[in-house]
């Protein structure tokens, strides 16, 4: 009840403001969003077997967003209820899904420097590292202490520490999350049609461990560190665009464990007229060869990179079978080859992208150290076809298929010979209610 009492009170604040702007010179925006989304699923994120049921459901981002500007201060809240169509009553008094998406408040030091306190979105270059992951319904978002600065060169500063409790002693943490976090990113226009990105980040883990002292089990907790460097360049002249990114990890994982990882991603898009454009790129992900993690389990090396708060949906293509944050985490890693080609209309789009996967580290058979299977891993190819229903409203649908290789089932079970398939289709209405 005190969600729904929180989005009562900035609701009255906004029409307060509304009725004040004349007197207050101040800037105010209450905008709304609503985004169910129908899928059919048949393999994703992981093969299915021949005896498979599809499944299918419809879930639904409703959203309510207010923005407000005065002088030196800024300040974000957005609202959100996220659920499945039918996983509540038909009768029911509350919502359990309400939260709080962003929440922050921004002060201007002057005119290129602020800092801004708070929940809010962190969204950096193409998203690889730090991103809003807006596919998710839920988004992801942090509590951060961010400084800012924006001039010929960029500048953000940022740190997290978590907490699960306000406790009175110690700080033991429950949740599966950073427990600190500080970055700094830098960008700048080199020459007309050349953008440098640099990214320094350092995540913070509690690990959980035993010790036993005269017989006795004790539960110890320790943190543990790892940093990642790298960056992205841009080149964009005309209408050909040139980028490409590389980072590296080093530190400890997780679990203790020594983290030594990689990645290198390379790409070109051109604009072969006014309505078509086509693209092409590599990724490589380091991973960990299999045969290290049985022969030495508790004590490997780490060699598998996680692109960490990265939107993951947007690459590696959309059924999410090597979702990194997620079902890839700690793997063998991966090789992604992809190429698209996209029609742009007034307010029609479609766009085909074909991806070919291989591993980055060897996988072995049947658990068989002297024996490596092949690196391919399958095929996908994703058509997504949008239209702009009004200014404020637009349509999505899109079909994605894998085929899978005999690699790929042995890593992740199922049947390489099913049709593993995914679609959906999803409407999102953004009309903004008062500015």
């Amino acid at each position: 009840m005190k969600k729904f009492t929180l989005f009562k009170k900035i609701f009255v604040m906004t029409l307060l403001m509304g009725l004040l702007g004349d007197y207050a010179y101040a800037q105010f925006s209450l905008s709304g969003e609503v985004r169910p989304r129908m899928e059919y699923l048949h393999g994703y994120s992981t093969l299915t077997d021949k005896n498979s049921d599809p499944a299918g459901f419809a879930s639904q981002r409703t959203r309510v967003n207010f923005n407000y500007s005065h002088e030196r201060v800024k300040m974000g809240i957005s609202m959100q209820d996220v659920f499945i169509w039918g996983s509540q009553p038909q009768l029911f008094t509350t919502s359990n899904n309400v939260s709080v998406h962003q929440a922050w408040g921004q002060y201007f030091l002057s005119p290129s420097l602020s800092l801004k306190l708070g929940r809010q979105e962190l969204v950096y270059d193409d998203e690889r590292i730090f991103g809003s992951s807006n596919w998710e319904q839920q988004g992801r978002s942090h509590d951060v202490a961010l400084l800012k600065y924006e001039g010929l060169l960029k500048i953000d500063i940022g740190a997290a520490f978590n907490q699960d409790d306000k406790h009175l002693s110690g700080t033991y943490y429950k949740l599966n999350n950073y427990k600190m976090m500080q970055f700094i990113w830098l960008n700048t226009d080199i020459v007309d049609n050349l953008n440098l990105s640099l990214l320094f980040l350092n995540n913070g883990y509690q690990y959980d461990y035993k010790v036993v002292e005269n017989g006795v089990h004790h539960d110890k907790y320790k943190d543990v560190f790892n940093q990642t460097i790298g960056g992205r360049i841009v080149f964009a002249p005309a209408d050909l665009s040139i980028h490409a990114s590389g980072y590296y990890t080093m530190g400890k994982d997780q679990k203790d464990r020594e983290l030594s990882a990689y990645y290198i991603g390379l790409g070109a898009d051109y604009q072969m007229a006014d309505d078509w454009n086509v693209g092409a790129g590599w990724e490589h992900l380091s991973g960990t060869d299999q045969k290290d993690m049985i022969e030495n389990p508790d004590g490997y090396k780490n060699k598998s990179f996680n692109p960490f708060y990265g939107t993951s949906h947007k690459f590696n293509g959309f059924m999410d079978y090597f979702n990194t944050n997620g079902n890839w985490y700690n793997s063998v890693g991966l090789n992604d080859l992809f190429a698209s080609v996209q029609y742009s209309g007034r307010n029609f789009e479609v766009n085909l992208t074909g991806h070919a996967f291989l591993t980055a580290a060897d996988v072995v058979k049947d658990g068989n150290v002297n024996e490596k299977m092949e690196s391919y891993l399958g095929t996908e190819l994703d058509l997504t076809m949008s239209y702009k229903l009004s200014r404020t409203s637009n349509v999505v649908m899109g079909y994605s298929q894998m085929i899978g290789s005999e690699t790929l089932q042995a890593l992740k079970g199922g049947d390489k010979k099913a049709c593993n398939n995914w679609a959906y289709l999803m409407f999102t209405f953004k009309p903004v209610f008062l500015k």
